[in-house]
């Protein structure tokens, strides 16, 4: 042995947005992108909108501009310090326009007119500007005077990349109705594809393997595969409790025991993992 301690990987906070409106083969789909083959996490997986926090998340400024306090953003996302909180969700917010080109987001005399093409102009260069880090997103919002439209963001899971990982997330999941007038777009550097899909669907392309999925994505799906509507979807009570996968090798493959499981620490009474069988992850147990 060197003597050496093996320093623990850092877990950076990262926020998802899963963004839902009305379909009519199943009662909502949700946008998703696939990330690009590059990628260092999670490469070709098809994934909602998210991504780290960076510190111009908890500017002052952008904060003045949202509904939403901070000490009611850390209520709502089960925190004690607003400050980080809130950033969190303007987080969210934010990559959801870098990497999806959906903003939550309205105007100082209301909602934001997307029939207007100087304003979708004037907007999709805010967009390349911040994939190109050359702005942030309160001179954004400051340029067009927008307001961020936190409030509309419900804390809907959290999962936390276990130790194993060379890259770490603490991933908060928000869930939101997508903003009307708007279509999306993947941005064609992160992500290279991009399409709205209802959680049925979007499990039959994983199940045929037409699309790669990352666990806690496809544990997000079955929950909401269950769902009868999208008001049911939104409908969220409490703060979701942290899932941190356990590994554990079972049989030659790698399995992601889960809160609940009886190889659990602590040991539960009820199956619950997501196991790599034959190149694909399968689920066993409910719940995200």
């Amino acid at each position: 042995m060197s003597g050496k301690s093996r320093q623990p990987k850092p877990v950076r906070d990262a926020t998802t947005v899963l963004l839902l409106r009305p379909a009519q083969a199943e009662p909502f789909e949700i946008f998703m992108v696939r990330r690009t083959a590059k990628a260092a996490f999670m490469a070709s997986a098809m994934v909602f909108p998210g991504g780290r926090v960076d510190a111009a998340d908890a500017d002052d400024r952008l904060a003045a501009r949202c509904d939403l306090s901070r000490a009611d953003a850390a209520a709502r996302m089960g925190m004690d310090d607003g400050r980080a909180a809130l950033a969190l969700m303007l987080a969210g917010v934010r990559e959801t326009f870098e990497e999806a080109g959906l903003l939550l987001a309205r105007g100082a005399r209301g909602p934001l007119d997307f029939a207007d093409a100087g304003l979708r102009a004037r907007l999709e260069k805010h967009r390349d500007a911040l994939n190109a880090y050359e702005t942030t997103l309160v001179e954004v919002a400051e340029a067009e005077d927008l307001r961020p439209e936190v409030e509309r963001l419900a804390f809907y899971a959290r999962w936390i990349t276990p130790p194993i990982e060379s890259r770490r997330f603490d991933a908060r999941f928000l869930i939101a109705r997508a903003p009307a007038g708007q279509r999306g777009a993947h941005d064609a550097v992160e992500t290279t594809a991009s399409a709205w899909l209802g959680p049925k669907a979007a499990l039959a392309g994983y199940d045929c393997g037409a699309l790669q999925l990352a666990p806690p994505t496809l544990r997000v799906l079955l929950e909401l595969a269950r769902a009868e509507s999208l008001e049911a979807a939104l409908a969220i009570e409490g703060i979701p409790a942290p899932v941190q996968p356990q590994p554990r090798m079972q049989g030659g493959g790698l399995a992601l025991v889960l809160p609940g499981d009886p190889e659990f620490d602590p040991p539960g009474s009820t199956p619950n993992r997501i196991t790599m069988r034959d190149g694909r992850w399968h689920s066993t147990g409910r719940g995200v």
